[in-house]
């Protein structure tokens, strides 16, 4: 999923104005609200890839849109920028989904972070998405190679093509285990490549 359109909500003309640049820089297109109840009406016309909400707004707060989203069945990545930051509205943001949390005053680097930490988790989530695909292709391949084999096998055949079955399906998990590393940022793309590698060889 690409990103290409950005939701902004808060209150204050001039925020908006200067994440808008920023974004637009980015490549994104941009949705302006003041008001979270606004954007709610919205989203079921226009699909957005990325929420940037201030804590405090008229009506519910951010965290409440967040809450809200949620209980729509939005999965729509969430950024809050709040003036009135602590510890508690942190946990709170993070704890109910929230994908960043900025303090004000921001800089424009930290918009564009944001901007590309989200890029990259898309590029995995996509890359883990192929990669299980590709598994269980492989796994069909399997049955369909046990239903074709088994029943003319001989025992000591038969033992043999099992345990080759049971290595195969180790290695899948380890890869799949690796890719959601590589997703939370544990792993380089390097040593997932590395590992990757090395499992594959022992399926060979």
């Amino acid at each position: 999923m690409r990103l290409t359109r950005a939701a902004i909500v808060d209150d204050d003309n001039a925020v908006l104005d200067l994440i808008e640049q920023i974004l637009k820089e980015e490549g994104l297109k941009v949705v302006r609200e003041h008001q979270a109840e606004t954007l709610l009406e919205i989203l079921p016309e226009k699909k957005v890839d990325l929420i940037i909400s201030d804590l405090v707004l008229p009506g519910i707060s951010g965290l409440d849109l967040l809450q809200e989203l949620h209980i729509r069945g939005y999965d729509i990545p969430f950024v809050l920028i709040t003036g009135y930051a602590s510890l508690d509205s942190a946990i709170k943001a993070i704890n109910r989904g929230a994908f960043y949390y900025i303090k004000k005053p921001f800089n424009i680097d930290e918009i564009r972070f944001v901007i590309s930490r989200l890029r990259q988790r898309q590029g995995l989530l996509e890359e883990i998405h192929h990669l299980k695909e590709e598994i269980e292709l492989l796994k069909k391949r399997l049955e369909g190679e046990k239903e074709n084999y088994t029943s003319k096998m001989p025992t000591h055949s038969l033992d043999h093509f099992l345990r080759g079955r049971y290595e195969l399906e180790k290695v899948f998990s380890a890869i799949e285990h690796l890719g959601r590393l590589k997703a939370e940022g544990l792993i380089t793309d390097d040593e997932f490549g590395e590992y990757k590698g090395r499992l594959l060889k022992r399926i060979a």
